[in-house]
């Protein structure tokens, strides 16, 4: 599981398969910053009316790039053989 691999499968699985990655993709970039001031104003500034107002935001978008992040898994690394 090293380098480059290619999304193996064709039709509509593959054009279901780069929407996910692009979306996971573009929302990891924006769940970083997120996350970070989130904590920071919990832990190290303890403003937790701030931290309440942006973890509304925060956490579902942390929790898609998680699940989106195993489904990108699962779908390059086991999906053709399950479908084979």
């Amino acid at each position: 599981m090293t380098g480059v691999h290619r999304f193996p499968l064709d039709g509509g699985i593959r054009t279901a398969y780069l929407a996910l990655l692009g979306s996971h993709t573009v929302l990891a970039m924006v769940a970083l910053p997120l996350v970070l001031r989130t904590v920071w104003l919990s832990a190290v500034r303890g403003a937790f009316p701030q931290h309440r107002r942006i973890a509304v935001w925060t956490f579902p978008v942390w929790a898609y790039v998680s699940v989106t992040g195993v489904l990108v898994y699962l779908m390059l690394y086991h999906l053709p053989r399950w479908m084979a």
